[in-house]
Parts: C-alpha cells; sequence; structure tokens
C-alpha cells in the first residue's frame, strides 16, 4: 500500500515543479480608423470583437475623424497575451463580411497599433 501513496506523492510533486504555459499579459491600444466614404446614408459606425472592452453583442461606437464623416475612429486598449484579436465593423447595425471571417487584427511590437480599414473590403 505505500507504493501507490508514494507514487501519488512524486506525481503531484513533480506537477508544482513543471513551468506554467500562461502567456504574461499587457495593455495592447489599437487605433481601429474605418473608411466609409463608399457608403450612402451612414448614421451609425461599430466595431465588435473578441476581446474586452469589445463584444459580439453590442457595438462600440467609432466617431467621425474627419469633417466630411468619411473616416470613423475608435481607439481599444485589451489588457491580452495574445498577438492578435479579432473584429468586425458595423454599419447602420449591419455587419460587414455576412457569414465570413472576421479580420485579424496582429498587434506590433509597441503598445500601440494602427488598424486602417474599408467597410466590407479585404486587406
Amino acid at each position: 500500500m505505500k507504493t501507490p501513496s508514494l507514487l501519488l506523492l512524486l506525481l503531484t510533486l513533480g506537477s508544482l515543479l513543471l513551468p506554467g504555459c500562461v502567456q504574461p499579459a499587457h495593455d495592447k491600444t489599437v487605433v481601429y480608423l474605418l473608411d466609409v466614404r463608399d457608403l450612402p446614408n451612414v448614421r451609425q459606425v461599430g466595431l465588435r470583437g473578441r476581446d474586452k472592452p469589445l463584444s459580439w453583442n453590442q457595438d462600440l461606437p467609432l466617431t467621425p475623424a474627419n469633417p466630411d464623416s468619411s473616416l470613423y475612429r475608435a481607439v481599444v486598449t485589451t489588457h491580452t497575451g495574445y498577438l492578435l484579436t479579432e473584429v468586425k465593423f458595423t454599419v447602420n447595425g449591419e455587419f460587414e463580411f455576412k457569414d465570413a471571417d472576421n479580420r485579424r487584427v496582429e498587434f506590433g511590437p509597441g503598445d500601440t497599433t494602427v488598424y486602417r480599414a474599408r467597410f466590407n473590403v479585404r486587406p
């Protein structure tokens, strides 16, 4: 009966000595710039995504970045250990790329990445 107890003790101690597989998390800021100049009747522009503070259930509003409202902007800071995030833009409540893959936004080497896009146009 001592052998199973000793084995269990060694397995428990061994598991404590294994290195952790958790990546360190950092704040990553993305400045999203969305060009909507070819779209008629733009009333509302939003962003949805995978990582907080974004959500797939609710738009984060973008604000006009120029006087003619052809460019919209949002600044999003996420605390993450990943090298990328996934997002989709919305215009007047409608998703871009319906039934297609999300945009993959790769974080740059620094703290801030600028992501430029045109609505419903792949990079």
